[in-house]
C-alpha cells in the first residue's frame, strides 16, 4: 500500500511539477561549528546576548550532539552542533570567512535599536555597528553585527513587533548567483510565496518566515569576491536551513520532478543505533545551500519552551 502511495504521488508531481507541497513552518537554522568548545561559545552568544532558551527534545533518543534554542516559543529554532574534528583535517577544510553563497545574515528583530545596542553592549558585545541598509527595506533602521566566528548578525527595528521577548527571528538573508533561478527553486520545492521584489532582490514568505534572495550586488558586495558553496569544506556559518511537514514525500517528489539536486532520500534517522522520530530528505538550492525536508512523528507544529534537564 505504501508503494503504491508513493507511486501516486510520483506520477502526480511528474504530471504537475509545479504542484508545491508548502512546509508548516522553516522548522530551523542550523549552524554547524568546529568542535565542542565552539558549540558552548556560539550557544552562550545566544542566550547571554539575545535571550535565547536551550530546550530539549521530548523524544526517546534526543540528538544530544545538538544545542537546540529559541528566541520565541513556537518559533523557527537555531540549532548548533558541531563536526568530528578529524575531519576538518582530511575531508573539511576550512575555508576563510569571504563572503559565501547561501546564507548572509541571520536577522533579529527588536522594538528599539538605541535600547538593545545599549542593553547588549552593558552585557559585553564588543561589536562595531555599521551604516547598513537592507536591500528591501531602505528606510528601515537596521545595524550590522559581528557573532562568533565572524557570523553576521542583524539587527532590525520594528517598532510595533507584538512579542512578548525583546527579540525575534526578522528574517533570512541569502545571496544568490542567479536570482530567477533561486526564486523558481523555492516555488518549485517550498512553495514559497514573493512578497516584494526590487533590483536583483526578492523577498519570500515561506511556511511562517521571511526570506530575502539577493544577488551580490544588491548587497554591495563584488561578485568575484563571494565563493563557491561546497558541501565538502568546513565552514563555521549557517549551513542548512529545515522545513517542517506534515508528510515530506510530496515535497521530495516536486524536487525530484523538477530536476534538482537530492543529497539524500527521505530516511528515518538513527541516532545511537536507535531510531528517532525523525524522516528526512536534503536538497540542494541551484547554490549548494542544503536544505532540509523534515518530519517529525507527533509534530506539526514549531517547538515550545522545555527546559534542559
Amino acid at each position: 500500500m505504501k508503494i503504491f502511495k508513493l507511486n501516486l504521488i510520483l506520477l502526480v508531481f511528474l504530471a504537475f511539477p509545479n504542484f508545491a507541497q508548502k512546509p508548516i513552518m522553516l522548522d530551523n537554522i542550523h549552524y554547524t561549528v568546529r568542535d565542542s568548545a565552539s558549540k558552548k561559545m556560539a550557544t552562550d552568544f545566544f542566550k547571554v546576548f539575545f535571550n535565547a532558551k536551550q530546550i530539549s527534545e521530548e523524544t526517546e533518543n534526543p540528538l544530544t550532539f545538538m544545542d537546540i534554542l529559541t528566541l520565541n516559543s513556537h518559533e523557527t529554532t537555531i540549532n548548533i552542533s558541531f563536526i568530528d574534528s578529524s575531519k576538518i583535517e582530511t575531508e573539511m577544510k576550512p575555508q576563510n570567512f569571504s563572503p559565501i553563497y547561501g546564507v548572509h545574515w541571520l536577522a533579529i528583530n527588536t522594538k528599539s535599536i538605541r535600547k538593545s545596542v545599549k542593553a547588549l553592549l552593558k552585557r559585553g558585545y564588543n561589536f562595531a555597528a555599521e551604516d547598513f541598509t537592507l536591500p528591501n527595506e531602505p528606510d528601515v533602521n537596521a545595524v550590522a553585527m559581528y557573532g562568533f566566528d565572524n557570523n553576521i548578525i542583524v539587527l532590525v527595528e520594528r517598532p510595533h513587533l507584538k512579542v512578548k521577548t525583546s527579540f525575534s527571528i526578522d528574517h533570512i538573508q541569502l545571496i544568490v548567483k542567479n536570482l530567477e533561478n533561486n526564486v523558481k527553486f523555492y516555488q518549485d520545492v517550498l512553495g514559497a510565496e514573493v512578497v516584494d521584489k526590487k533590483d536583483r532582490s526578492t523577498v519570500l514568505k515561506i511556511g511562517n518566515q521571511k526570506i530575502v534572495l539577493s544577488e551580490p550586488e544588491a548587497l554591495g558586495l563584488v561578485r568575484e569576491q563571494v565563493l563557491e558553496r561546497d558541501t565538502t569544506k568546513f565552514t563555521s556559518h549557517i549551513d542548512y536551513l529545515g522545513f517542517l511537514y506534515d508528510e515530506v514525500e510530496p515535497a521530495f517528489y516536486a524536487a525530484k520532478a523538477n530536476n534538482y539536486t537530492i543529497l539524500s532520500e527521505p530516511k528515518a534517522l538513527i541516532f545511537n543505533e536507535k531510531l528517532t522520530p525523525y524522516t528526512i530528505c536534503t536538497v540542494l538550492s541551484p547554490d549548494n545551500l542544503e536544505i532540509d525536508l523534515i518530519q517529525e512523528e507527533g509534530r506539526t507544529a514549531g517547538r515550545t519552551f522545555v527546559k534542559v534537564k
